[in-house]
């Protein structure tokens, strides 16, 4: 399945089902281009997911950690970890996206292989993300091309490398049974919270004591926090969060221009056709006319 915009709930959980309950496995071919500035925006998802980038560069940001990702690289994300992924530096990048059920490692609730393997390693306090290379990336390379061929037993071909893949990785403790810090765990729920927030009231005016006070936090820590682990201040995630908004509109509906600045929280539209064309190079108009046509 190709899958370019994600969608997402108000507190960024992923809402695409992943697979089905009999076989909880879903692949995604993802192209993204900075020319149309196509990008995977901050999620999470209940499954865990296995990563290969099959052409270009790639910038992933996971938790507070920004790193880049070249053609051949693999990446493991645990269970419910914020992040986010860009072309880096290159107009096209490709990735392969593998979302799995964690059950389906485990077998069932209450197995050895659930409670002794699986659980200890995919809960909220636990390591956010391991960077493969070699062997494990190229594993998840021959996940994929079984899913795509889907030839005979391609099931049960796949439950087997991911076993591998899994059982490799705790091995070589890739995968610490060490626990995260409080105060970390704190964190992530809090930028949660915060980004929860934006996405909420995104179209009404919003101002920093009113996002500090949400979360029970000072101005100034709540803009350290925030920028910490999102990698920006509140207000430019919300001006990007914004124009987020307007091309989804753009593509996906019939909305005026000026209806558009005024449903995503833009005072005027000379101000949103400003913000528009710095954050594209064109202005909505031409955006629309260029990359989305039906």
């Amino acid at each position: 399945m190709v899958l370019t915009h994600i969608k997402i709930a108000k507190d960024l959980q992923e809402l695409t089902s992943h697979g089905t309950k009999a076989f909880p496995v879903a692949l995604y071919e993802t192209t993204m281009r900075l020319e149309s500035l196509d990008f995977l925006p901050l999620h999470w998802h209940k499954e865990i997911q296995f990563v290969y980038v099959k052409e270009g560069r790639i910038e992933y940001r996971v938790g507070g950690d920004v790193f880049i990702l070249k053609e051949g690289d693999g990446l493991f994300i645990n269970a419910l970890g914020l992040h986010e992924a860009k072309p880096y530096e290159i107009n096209l990048a490709r990735i392969y996206c593998l979302n799995v059920d964690p059950m389906l490692l485990g077998g069932h609730e209450g197995s050895v292989f659930t409670e002794k393997y699986v659980k200890p390693y995919i809960t909220s306090n636990r390591l956010p993300y391991v960077r493969l290379s070699g062997y494990l990336a190229q594993k998840v390379k021959e996940i994929a091309g079984i899913l795509q061929m889907q030839n005979d037993f391609y099931e049960l071909k796949v439950w087997r490398e991911l076993v591998a893949i899994w059982e490799a990785m705790l091995t070589q403790s890739m995968l610490t049974v060490e626990m995260l810090e409080p105060t970390k765990i704190v964190q992530h729920e809090r930028v949660k919270e915060m980004l929860d927030y934006l996405h909420v009231n995104y179209a009404e005016k919003i101002i920093l004591e009113q996002l500090a006070a949400h979360v029970y936090l000072s101005r100034e820590e709540c803009s350290r926090l925030f920028k910490k682990m999102v990698g920006m201040s509140p207000f430019s995630y919300l001006l990007q969060y914004r124009l987020r908004k307007s091309l989804q509109l753009l593509r996906d509906s019939e909305q005026s221009i000026t209806s558009i600045a005024s449903t995503t929280g833009f005072s005027t539209v000379s101000y949103f056709i400003e913000k528009f064309k710095d954050y594209t190079g064109f202005s909505p108009y031409v955006y629309r006319k260029r990359f989305c046509r039906r």
